[in-house]
């Protein structure tokens, strides 16, 4: 039922920052494994390909295969040199994209800093309105009838947790007694939050409440001021925002002193910079 807790900082376009790992060999050390047509491959070039991989795939991978994709990659690679492949297009138009992602992820880096996100965490904090949260507890049914029952049961004394144990459609319910704990209105689905923050503690709802979920009784057993994310838990939203912001201004830089000219369909100037 809970949606995304970073939607406080989610943006619609995000950039990734590339965070470079701690290499795998000890300091000082970059010892030569393997030689390929001439070319010395070292310890740091296998590293390098490994933070490359998908996480997963990078964690389970022994170092003997991972050597083994490097030779790979290179022989591949030297065949196609000598096929004359570095002079295709569909190379270039890649090559092209790797110098974008490069160059980006390099002065991104530079910028997005440890002291830059802590200064935006507490630039949130001074400026962000203080929200509410609410402990409540719920039992789902699956039609409004049982809904309406479950009220009508409840209204003639019966405990709400026991209810919940018994009846609601909940996986978690006959654990925890329908115990939602403590959330945010952006943490729930909107037709449920309006609901449930609409209710004083103690209070039961006197309709079921529908959502994609089913119907809802709720039962509402506090209300207290919301705890701000640690800038630890904020982190990695604060610096997708950062770099976004960053992104866009090191592009409006570069064009800024390029010299560019667009066209339309017709071969007619629509712009000239």
């Amino acid at each position: 039922m809970k949606t995304s807790f970073a939607a406080a900082f989610a943006l619609p376009f995000a950039v990734a920052l590339a965070v470079a790992g701690q290499p795998a060999q000890a300091a000082g050390k970059d010892p030569v494994v393997a030689e390929v047509n001439g070319t010395k491959i070292h310890e740091s070039d296998v590293v390098a390909y490994q933070r490359s991989l998908p996480p997963q795939m990078a964690a389970q991978a022994p170092f003997e295969a991972l050597q083994d994709m490097v030779v790979n990659n290179i022989l591949v690679a030297d065949q196609a040199r000598k096929e004359g492949l570095e002079k295709d297009a569909e190379v270039k138009q890649l090559f092209q994209q790797v110098l974008v992602k490069v160059w980006m992820n390099k002065h991104l880096k530079a910028q997005i800093t440890p002291e830059v996100v802590k200064a935006a965490y507490d630039k949130y904090l001074t400026t962000s309105k203080p929200q509410d949260e609410v402990h409540a507890r719920h039992v789902l049914s699956e039609t409004e009838d049982q809904a309406k029952a479950v009220i009508a049961e409840l209204k003639k004394g019966a405990d709400f947790a026991e209810v919940a144990k018994a009846q609601s459609k909940d996986p978690s319910a006959k654990q925890n007694g329908g115990d939602l704990g403590y959330f945010t209105q952006g943490e729930m689905v909107p037709q449920f939050a309006a609901a449930a923050f609409a209710m004083k503690p103690g209070e039961v709802s006197q309709a079921p409440v529908q959502t994609q979920f089913g119907w809802h009784v709720i039962k509402l057993e506090d209300r207290r001021p919301a705890s701000p994310p640690s800038l630890e838990q904020a982190t990695p939203a604060l610096r997708e925002h950062l770099a976004e912001e960053a992104a866009q201004k090191l592009v409006a830089d570069v064009r800024a002193k390029g010299k560019v000219t667009l066209f339309d369909r017709d071969g007619k100037t629509v712009e000239k910079k």
